[in-house]
């Protein structure tokens, strides 16, 4: 048995836009969208064998009346509509808002709102990349003080300039134990960093005095606003190191009382750091543990399992759905469909064990769907 949320909006409080113009014409351009590997190998032949891949398979090819075969819906998918596809896709899913970092895929590479909008009904709510937008600030800066004069006034009234939050993926960077440094070693930092915009262009923000000490100056600014922070944790890019993605880092930053009045919000069900990342929104007031049922891409079993270990440990108002879905719809979508199925399940679970009456454990689908991160978020 499994309680069924399929009459529940969602609310997918962390996921990105769509690829502009993305129609993969070969299964060779739509496998490598299904794994964070950068191998070869693992992008045109081991992604196939994952049981993610062959449910995505199977559950598209039922949606585009197609072979369940990945062959034949490239092919059934390419012969719609993108924009179409995407509004049907997010109906389907009964998608009600996505809560978007702006910062990946970077401009010119993502599509505009109306891709996703159509007549789907979708609400749009935008968050800012810290990163991305220091690493557009540090150019224009000759110096630290100008950095973080520009950094301030950039993150003034965030609310204001459309935003429901900011975005950290420090984790991926130079790691969640966000430090406080000297003055020298973030004046070194700044330095190397003005070499690298001088000598490339461009600049990829892995300079930790620095982005250390402008997370602080953020953090103090989110925390004058009430304004919620997400930090990636866990499962992520291939170049990070999972020792340091352990939201455990995150604990001197938290213990800060100075920054009580920020929500944080910890990514990706910290996997494989799932009791972690729940342990913690279970001791501090201002954390909460987002569950993501797109990416990670995962077996069903192990989708069951990170909601059994949150659910065992932090209380479910602080529990929030998420797709983290990326440049194709159909993320957004299959993690909908199968969040609301896992979900189910493991309320039923909790009935059937006693920990929650039947009603209370409707309500508590109700509030991981949608409720809880139109509180944190003020959606309104």
């Amino acid at each position: 048995m499994s309680l069924d949320l399929s009459a529940i909006p969602i609310v997918d409080n962390h996921c990105h836009g769509l690829y502009t113009m993305h129609t993969p014409a070969t299964v060779d351009q739509w496998r490598p969208n299904f794994t964070e590997s950068y191998d070869p190998v693992m992008r045109t032949d081991h992604v196939a064998t994952t049981l993610f891949y062959q449910r995505l398979t199977r559950e598209l090819a039922g949606f585009l009346g197609c072979a369940p075969d990945d062959r034949a819906v490239v092919a059934a998918r390419a012969a719609r509509d993108p924009r179409g596809l995407a509004a049907a896709l997010l109906r389907a899913g009964g998608i009600e808002t996505l809560c978007i970092d702006r910062g990946f895929p970077t401009a010119g590479n993502v599509a505009p709102d109306d891709s996703f909008l159509g007549d789907s009904g979708v609400r749009i709510a935008p968050m800012l990349r810290l990163e991305v937008l220091l690493q557009e600030l540090i150019p224009r800066c000759p110096t630290l003080e100008d950095l973080q004069a520009m950094f301030a006034e950039a993150l003034r009234d965030v609310r204001a300039e459309g935003y429901v939050a900011l975005k950290s993926i420090v984790a991926y960077r130079t790691g969640l134990n966000i430090e406080t440094w000297p003055v020298e070693a973030v004046d070194a930092a700044f330095a190397r960093a003005r070499r690298e915009v001088e000598e490339h262009g461009t600049i990829r923000i892995t300079h930790k005095p620095l982005l250390d000490t402008m997370l602080h100056q953020a953090f103090a600014i989110a925390s004058a606003q009430e304004l919620p922070v997400q930090f990636h944790t866990g499962y992520g890019d291939s170049d990070c190191d999972m020792l340091l993605a352990n939201p455990f880092h995150l604990r001197a930053v938290l213990q800060r009382s100075e920054y009580r009045g920020m929500p944080v919000v910890l990514l990706h069900e910290s996997y494989p750091y799932t009791r972690q990342g729940a342990f913690l929104a279970a001791i501090y007031e201002n954390v909460y543990l987002d569950l993501s049922y797109g990416i990670p891409v995962l077996g069903f079993e192990e989708m069951l399992a990170f909601t059994r270990q949150a659910l065992g440990v932090a209380p479910y108002s602080k529990l929030m759905y998420s797709s983290d879905g990326v440049g194709l719809p159909e993320v957004h979508w299959v993690s909908a469909v199968h969040g609301r199925r896992v979900l189910g399940q493991v309320l039923e679970e909790t009935v059937a064990h006693g920990d929650l009456s039947q009603a209370m454990a409707e309500a508590a689908g109700a509030a991981i769907l949608r409720e809880n991160a139109h509180r944190v978020y003020g959606l309104g």
